[in-house]
């Protein structure tokens, strides 16, 4: 399995919460479970789970968010979503 390199954002719950809805109602206006979103905000408390967030959920929840806090989906993905492998690509040294 290949490991996924999307995680949410630390600031999800208060960006969601400054949009002026609950974490439940997002979710179901994200098309995902609420168990979900749980999964993805504290994945230490889910073991079980493998694997981290796929493109597509991520996807989902910033079309969710940039409906609701009436921004460009592409800055709803980066506000939301961080992407560790841009990350240790932007911190390897270029030959």
């Amino acid at each position: 399995m290949k490991p996924t390199h999307l995680e949410l954002n630390p600031q999800f719950p208060d960006l969601v919460a400054r949009s002026g809805i609950s974490l439940r109602s997002f979710a179901r206006r994200a098309g995902l479970g609420f168990s979900t979103i749980m999964g993805l905000m504290h994945p230490e408390l889910h073991p079980g789970r493998r694997g981290g967030m796929q493109r597509r959920t991520a996807w989902l929840l910033a079309n969710a968010y940039s409906e609701l806090a009436r921004i460009d989906p592409d800055a709803a993905f980066h506000l939301l979503i961080i992407d560790r492998r841009a990350e240790v690509s932007s911190e390897s040294p270029s030959s």
